[in-house]
């Protein structure tokens, strides 16, 4: 049972990484494996039989999550924009209680707030940067310029994408090498996939260390940042609001957003 439930939150976590703004740290955080997913993957060597099965059952689990869901979170995007990103929206407002509670499980120092101030001021400066129109060219051909170019927006996708609030696909848009790498992905381009590749690793295992060494000796002033983290990215995906049947719909799903996220929190 274990195994299909980590399989379907791997598959939530797959298809929010379709969604531009929506982050995959923050849908990890709203099904409750955030912690488990940074240990697991900072003590990969240490207790390897253990963790891989974990890994591989959400990695099984995101891979089908946007080979399925991909087409109909296209639809549901280009169809009910306003209603899909409330029904996140509400997600993520869902789980900010469990969030702060985890930050309050001692009195909270008045300097810790500086962390959540930070964070919530990122991901709101980030709400607000534009992303490069389609006249951005596409790299298909490597040299040694562009190979380390590609590692290094693999890193920093890979290394944001572990944050929650903070969407991977969007900074790739920011750096101006998403569509390069959809395309490469498209293609089968595997001189062009390899460095991406190297940089995602050396991004993920540099950030979950730097994530799980904070949470260890620094646990409130890491989770009062992860809360301004999953706070803030709600203005990234806020798609405005119409009054009306849409806007009535759209409430709805922001309501059993919330109440999803918040049962869950509770398990």
């Amino acid at each position: 049972m274990e195994v299909i439930l980590n399989i379907l939150k791997g598959m939530i976590i797959g298809i929010s990484n379709i969604i531009p703004g929506v982050s995959g740290g923050t849908m990890a955080v709203v099904l409750g494996i955030y912690d488990n997913l940074i240990s697991s993957i900072n003590n990969l060597l240490k207790e390897w039989k253990k963790n891989c099965v974990f890994l591989g059952e959400i990695v099984i689990g995101a891979g089908l999550g946007i080979i399925l869901f991909s087409k109909l979170i296209t639809i549901l995007l280009d169809k009910a924009p306003m209603q899909t990103n409330f029904f996140f929206i509400g997600l993520i407002v869902g789980t900010c209680p469990i969030i702060y509670k985890k930050a309050t499980e001692t009195k909270i120092k008045p300097i810790n707030y500086l962390s959540f101030i930070l964070a919530f001021g990122l991901l709101v400066a980030m709400a607000f940067i534009r992303t490069p129109g389609e006249s951005v060219v596409i790299i298909r051909e490597i040299s040694t310029i562009t190979f380390f170019k590609l590692a290094f927006g693999g890193f920093l996708a890979a290394a944001a994408m572990i944050l929650p609030g903070v969407s991977g696909s969007f900074l790739l848009l920011v750096l101006g090498m998403y569509n390069t790498i959809v395309t490469a992905v498209s293609e089968m381009n595997i001189l062009i996939l390899i460095p991406v590749a190297i940089g995602v690793i050396l991004g993920l295992v540099t950030m979950t260390k730097i994530i799980d060494s904070f949470m260890k000796k620094y646990p409130q002033i890491a989770y009062l940042f992860i809360f301004g983290l999953v706070l803030g990215s709600i203005f990234s995906i806020y798609p405005g609001f119409s009054f009306g049947i849409v806007g009535v719909y759209s409430i709805i799903a922001l309501i059993v957003g919330f109440i999803i996220a918040f049962l869950m929190g509770k398990k």
